[in-house]
Parts: C-alpha cells; structure tokens; sequence
C-alpha cells in the first residue's frame, strides 16, 4: 500500500514541472502583450518623429517664402519708386534678385501693364496682362500672393511666384512679385539629412510636386499621389499607409505650412521600417523565451523586474525629449539605474546648452544671437498686424576707465547689477539682452513713443545711481538710444541700425553736456 501511495505521489521534479508550467503560462501571455504593445508604440513613436520632421519642414518652407516677402517689403521702401525714377528702382530690384536667388522682379500697375521687368533690359515695351489671377487675387483681398508651380512662358522653367500689393500716398496700386526657381526649395530638402530611403516632397495648393529628394528634375509639376492629394484637402497633417504609384507599401506622412498653404509630405517604405521592427520584435521574442525556458520562479521574477524597470525608463526618456529637467530615481536594476543616471546628465547637459546658446555667461540676460531672433519674430508679428515695437541701445558711459581702475572683476560685478536694473523696469512681453561688452538692447513690445519715452526716462534716472561694489562708490550712466517701428525702419538692420546711431548720438550730447 505504500509501496502503491508513492508510486503516485508526484515527485519534486513533477511538482517543478508543474511549477515552471504555472509560471509559464502567465509569464507568455505577459510577454505576448508587452511585446505586441512595444510593437505598436515603436511604430507610433516612429510615426510621431516624422511627423515633427514633416511639421519643421513645412515652417521652414513657410520661412523660405517669408525671406522673400520680407526683401520685397523692404525694396518697396524705396525712395526711387515712391519719387517715380523706376529705372532707378529697376537697378535696385536687379541687386536685391542676385542677392536673394530670385529669377526676376516685376511691377506692374492695376490693369496688368508691366512698368519694370527685370528679366528684360529696362525701357523695352512689356506686356499687359489684365486678367492675371495674382492681381486681381492681390486687389480683391490686399494682401500677398504666393502662386502654385508653374512654367514660365519665357525661362520655360518651373517656378513660384510670391507678390505684394503696394498702394502710393497718391492712391495709386500696383503690386511688386518675384519669381523663384524651384532649385530654392530643393536646396531646403537637401540640408535636412533625411536617411536614405526616405523620399520628401514639397507640393503646392494644387497637388503638384514643387521639390522632392529624389529624382527632382524627373518629377518636378507631376501631380503628387492620389491619396495624399484627397487628405492634404482634408486636414493641416495626417499619417497613413498607402501605395506609390508602382505599387510599394510606404507610410506617408504629411503636414501642411501654415501661411503659404503647401504641404510637405514624407513616404517611408514599409519594409524599411518594418523589418527593423521585426528585428527587435524577434529579439524580444528569442529573449522571452530563453528566459521561460529556464523555468525558475526566480528568473521570471528578475525577468518581471527588469521589464518593469524598463518600462519606467520610458517617461523619463520621452520627458528628456521634451526639453524637462530629470530628478535622480532608483529602478531596481544596475543597468537600468545606468541609463537613467545618463538621461539625468543628458537632461542637465541639453538644458545647459540651450541656456548658454542662448543667454550671456556673465549677466544671465539674453545674448546678442537671442536677441535678434526674438526680435525678428516680433517684427513679423508687428509686420502681419501692424503692430508697434521699440528697441533701445544702452552704452554704459566710463565702463573702460573703471574696468582699467578698479579691474575686471569690479567690471564684471558692474555689469552684473546694471542688468539687474534693466530687467527690473521691464514687463514679461519685453526682453533685455547683453550684445557684449558694456552694451545692451532692450526690445519692448506693443509700445508707442510715449510709453517708450517713459522707459527710456525711467531706466536712464535708475542707471545713473551710483554702484557699490567691494566698498567702491562707482557710477556708470546709460546713453540711451531709441528706434520705434515702423517709423526708423520696418526690417531688423535698418532697425537697429537706427537704434545704434540713436546712441552713439545720446553718448554724443553727454560728453558735449548742457551750454548756457
């Protein structure tokens, strides 16, 4: 009888088996989700990274067209056209095409007579072309054309048009358009590195390719796939599967710009992207099974462990992407404390990068290269609304005599609290920058002459108290100089410019001093 009751007691080796059974069974169907749910996020994460690239593309397509508009708003300043002396202006319209790469300038009057072509000698007879879409678009709405692709009936090349409506204080319209080769936008495509199997492509309002990476010349004015065409009608930005023409599974990505209204769209292979995934899916695949090979609840629970740390990985990275500041944390797992030690320093090292790229190292304020960004954003803001801005240059007067008296370091302190005093009398929507040296400028948002004036009177009365540094009674005054927009100037150099003279002109009249 006991003989009997051993023989079908389960041995230990049953009961492990049972036991790696138990353990196995759990353990492959958590494995099959993670790794179907790694899968998915591999690929929307993969989608989403080139979405962002598609999304950068079409603002840099939009700043493309923005420089352009930009040089005709400043050649319509001229003086040569507002006095009438159009071959003089014809002269400068020539200068600023080879300047910017533009194939020609043309003015022409309301009823579409050319008066200036610079593609053709001045004082030849020009055509008229009363029924032109981009006049009777500019005269309709006021406001600036940018055409589709089309071939120029004389250059027998593909080209953009981008034009601008002018009115003379006499009332008189005309509108001044430049045409671009489509070689410009190209010459975007290529500075963004894209990997090799991807094929970008720039198509205009009308569906049709105005640049692309690959195989330009041959698919340059050709309509863009069927498909991509239906949504960029639909919606600003999508991602989908579809087919190219010959039949190639790829993932199309898509984003339209935001001004011009064309769109940028990514095709990727399918089985490109995919076989690497399959790759990775295959190792996770091979490693789960090693490991349920083994069989010990041990390993599962090491296995469970490094999964779970694993995945909390994940928040700290997509935060590190985001530009976050990362706090030290503790996953259970050496390797894993590793990685999220190195995405703390990586969050340290990025964050203090954009700072110091973008502000002075001595003051803390922005630096020079901060300062003209902002300011040229503001200035298309201000441009698109009409808006008022102003920029003041300050120039600490006898910084030089005090650095060579009381050293550098005294200087440096100096600096130090004159910005201090700067920012203090400025609102969030302003911005305080150190050009370098003892100069500053200061960019103040949405303000007239009065309330500059006011600014101006309060900082020069704040800048001119006395310093105590290390015991030492030092006093550096500010000359001030001030450009508003748009009334010294409607682009970035000749603001400015206005604002520089504006303070080597105070300086000027502080050295004269008042004459009785």
């Amino acid at each position: 009888m006991l003989r009997l009751t051993l023989e079908y007691t389960p041995s230990i080796r049953f009961k492990l088996m049972l036991l790696v059974l138990a353990c196995i069974l759990p353990a492959a169907l958590l494995a099959a989700l993670l790794i179907d749910y790694d899968y998915q996020l591999t690929y929307d994460n993969f989608t989403r990274s080139a979405m962002a690239t598609a999304r950068a593309n079409a603002m840099e397509v939009d700043k493309e067209l923005a420089i352009v508009e930009s040089a005709l708003v400043g050649l319509s300043t001229s003086p040569d056209l507002r006095l009438g002396d159009l071959q003089a202006f014809d002269a400068q319209a020539r200068q600023l095409g080879a300047r910017q790469n533009m194939f020609n300038v043309v003015l022409e009057d309301a009823s579409g007579q050319q008066l200036m072509n610079t593609f053709r000698p001045y004082g030849v007879p020009l055509p008229r072309e009363p029924d032109s879409a981009s006049l009777k678009f500019m005269r309709e709405r006021d406001a600036t054309f940018i055409s589709s692709l089309f071939v120029g009936p004389v250059a027998q090349r593909p080209m953009v048009a981008l034009g601008i409506p002018l009115r003379s204080r006499e009332g008189i319209w005309c509108a001044l358009t430049a045409s671009i080769a489509v070689e410009r936008f190209g010459g975007i495509l290529r500075q963004q590195h894209y990997p090799d199997h991807w094929i970008t492509s720039i198509i205009d309002r009308g569906g049709r390719i105005v640049a692309r990476t690959a195989d330009m010349q041959r698919f340059v004015g050709t309509q863009a796939l069927p498909q991509v065409r239906e949504r960029m009608h639909q919606q600003a930005e999508g991602a989908f599967e579809t087919r190219t023409l010959d039949g190639t599974p790829i993932l199309a990505v898509m984003s339209r710009a935001v001004n011009s209204g064309w769109t940028v769209a990514i095709g990727i292979p399918l089985e490109n992207l995919k076989s690497e995934m399959r790759r990775k899916l295959w190792s996770l695949v091979l490693a789960t099974i090693g490991l349920l090979g083994a069989g010990l609840l041990i390993a599962w629970r090491i296995g469970t462990r490094i999964r779970r740390a694993m995945h909390d990985l994940i928040a700290p990275a997509l935060a590190l992407g985001a530009g976050e500041q990362l706090a030290p944390v503790s996953y259970g797992v050496r390797e894993a404390d590793e990685v999220g030690d190195a995405l703390v320093k990586a969050s340290a090292m990025l964050l203090r990068a954009q700072h110091q790229a973008n502000h002075d190292a001595l003051t803390g304020i922005a630096n020079r290269a901060m300062f003209h960004e902002v300011l040229a954003r503001q200035l298309a803001i201000c441009q698109r609304s009409h808006g008022k801005l102003a920029v003041l240059y300050l120039d600490l007067d006898h910084f030089k005599a005090i650095n060579d008296t009381h050293g550098h370091a005294a200087g440096d302190q100096l600096l130090i609290e004159a910005s201090v005093r700067l920012r203090s009398q400025l609102r969030k929507a302003d911005l305080a920058a150190r050009l370098g040296g003892d100069e500053f400028a200061v960019m103040l948002a949405d303000v007239g002459a009065a309330e500059t004036a006011h600014v101006v009177d309060k900082l020069s009365a704040l800048m001119a108290q006395p310093y105590q540094i290390d015991g030492l009674t030092l006093t550096a005054a500010a000359s001030i100089g001030v450009a508003l927009y748009p009334a010294a100037g409607e682009s970035l150099a000749l603001l400015l410019a206005a604002a520089d003279q504006a303070m080597y002109q105070a300086k000027a009249a502080r050295r004269l001093g008042p004459r009785g």
